[in-house]
């Protein structure tokens, strides 16, 4: 025990000289990458967008990647909102009836609220009117957001459908079509990029992490910072943590399944930090994550300063860094269960991306002022957060979010998301040292096997390139860089792969099996986490004298 300390506190000074070090190198925007867009295709006609719908309904489900294994003979309902672009929305009838499927389409009349600004000025009094009242006991007619309006369906009847294709929370399904916000971004080479190439890239990143025992991180827009990765964590996902019990997060991919740890269970969304939104007592992170985009979109610069794994300070952020601060204000002498301290300001997350091609806000000048088709102002920021190499950063008590839905409680889980320009550099339990990720540009692309597998769709050049780069402003802020628009046919010769390539409609490999199963959704029963909790004194939920 007396030389694991040791360790612990050798660990934590090589950090501190390590953030010491980081912090006197001044970065600026002439060292960020040269920005830069894919070609956007000219949609005229929901024909050109039905091969791409059927490849994605084709696919099975994994992590960061929507599918919903279609066969063919399946009842879908297919759930959409206004929002929803009507040709992407007819792309998706069109390709399910021609793949067999009968099709019922909702359409709800509001759509998810993508204003950081708004949500910002809503969720923090929402909170607040929730804390005045008992903590253990499930308050009447109270909610923690606003109504989206439109339609739901109960349990029992969505029990008529094979497949949902949902848009809300309320309605049980897996995501939705919504992401795809304009035609143009439907039609795009990330979304049916290959599968079996970013499961590689997410092996590959797993290898080093799963080996790391010192993680230092820096970024061109102002991150800074290092943090143990501590043996207990392994403990926490393989389900064998003294205290600690995590349900994963309405988990298909959770607790309770053998061997989960060994590679990344969760695709497209590799764990930077250790993975389970739980925080461990020796959690140690010290520095500062900083970032421009909110929940959806650009808002003035976030700055995170942390201490010992926990956001002590937030900085800027305009509205939605105000509810950020009275959020963690509100909650931080509440004893969430399974986290070592009161608070809500765990830094529980520091996902990376692996998926090349994905893009997000583009400058078109053909589509400038087009309603529903403005690609620079309709596409979200945040959707450019599952691009290799990006990361996001999540700070909550998420992992007892089943706690938390049974009594409608606040968990916090907020995000700076799409950080675009970080290094990431792992130090390993056998003493090695390797650059994950280099200024937003993630190096398992340049891989021999990586580049092996890519050359088998076309040019590996071509295959494995970052193509969507935002540019990074003198201020700090991200601006969406120019593209170019092309006739379809000129975009479908120029992909760097064949979309009528059978590879492409992605099945998942028996490795993922134990993870993922035969079920698109596996609901947790919280049951049984009440007992492990209230014998540790955890449930009922207190508040705690922190003076």
């Amino acid at each position: 025990m007396y030389q694991k300390k040791i360790s612990s506190f050798l660990f934590s000074l090589l950090g501190f000289f390590l953030l010491a070090s980081a912090s006197l190198k001044q970065v600026t925007a002439a060292e960020a990458p040269t920005p830069r867009s894919p070609l956007v295709p000219r949609i005229t006609s929901v024909e050109q967008l039905v091969p791409f719908a059927k490849i994605i309904l084709q696919r099975d489900y994994i992590g960061q990647r929507h599918g919903w294994s279609i066969r063919g003979g399946e009842r879908v309902l297919l759930d959409t909102n206004a929002a929803t672009h009507p040709l992407v929305r007819e792309a998706f009838i069109r390709a399910l009836k021609e793949l067999g499927a009968e099709v019922d389409v909702m359409v709800r009349g509001r759509p998810r609220n993508r204003d950081d600004a708004v949500l910002g000025r809503e969720v923090a009094p929402l909170i607040r009117e929730r804390l005045k009242l008992d903590l253990n006991t499930k308050p009447e007619g109270v909610s923690l957001r606003k109504s989206r309006g439109g339609l739901a369906l109960d349990r029992e009847e969505a029990q008529y459908y094979d497949v949902i294709i949902g848009s809300g929370s309320r309605m049980p399904g897996l995501f939705g079509i919504d992401d795809w916000a304009t035609p143009e971004a439907l039609a795009s080479v990330g979304t049916v990029y290959p599968g079996e190439i970013m499961d590689m890239l997410d092996g590959k990143v797993w290898a080093v992490l799963r080996n790391a025992e010192r993680v230092e991180i820096t970024g061109l827009q102002g991150s800074k910072g290092s943090f143990t990765w501590f043996p207990e964590w392994w403990e926490v996902i393989e389900g064998t943590h003294d205290t600690i019990r995590n349900p994963g997060y309405q988990s298909t991919f959770g607790t309770e399944r053998p061997g989960r740890s060994e590679f990344a269970y969760f695709a497209g969304h590799v764990a930077g930090v250790p993975a389970g939104y739980s925080a461990i007592e020796q959690s140690d992170f010290e520095g500062i994550i900083a970032g421009t985009v909110g929940q959806w979109n650009q808002v003035p610069k976030l700055t995170i300063h942390h201490e010992k794994g926990e956001a002590i300070r937030v900085e800027g952020g305009g509205d939605y860094g105000d509810m950020w601060r009275e959020s963690v204000e509100l909650t931080k002498d509440i004893q969430y269960p399974g986290y070592p301290r009161p608070g809500t300001g765990w830094f529980v997350e520091f996902a990376l991306g692996t998926n090349p091609k994905m893009l997000g806000p583009m400058d078109v000048e053909e589509l400038r002022g087009i309603p529903n088709r403005d690609s620079s102002k309709k596409i979200d920021w945040v959707m450019g957060r599952d691009r290799s190499g990006v990361f996001h950063a999540g700070y909550g008590t998420l992992a007892a979010d089943w706690w938390a839905k049974m009594v409608t409680m606040p968990v916090n889980h907020h995000h700076i998301h799409a950080l675009f320009f970080i290094t990431y550099i792992v130090h390993t339990r056998d003493g090695r040292s390797v650059t994950v990720v280099d200024k937003g540009h993630l190096t398992a692309l340049d891989d021999p096997e990586v580049r092996a597998l890519a050359a088998t769709y076309g040019d590996p050049d071509a295959v494995l390139s970052e193509d969507w780069i935002p540019i990074l402003q003198e201020d700090g802020y991200l601006g969406p860089p120019k593209a170019k628009v092309v006739s379809y046919e000129e975009f479908i010769a120029a992909m760097p792969f064949k979309l009528d390539d059978p590879r492409l409609i992605y099945r998942r490999s028996e490795q993922l099996e134990p993870l993922y199963g035969q079920s698109r959704v596996r609901y947790y029963k919280p049951e049984q986490y009440l007992e492990f909790y209230r014998k540790l004194g955890q449930i009922p939920v207190r508040r705690v004298n922190t003076e």
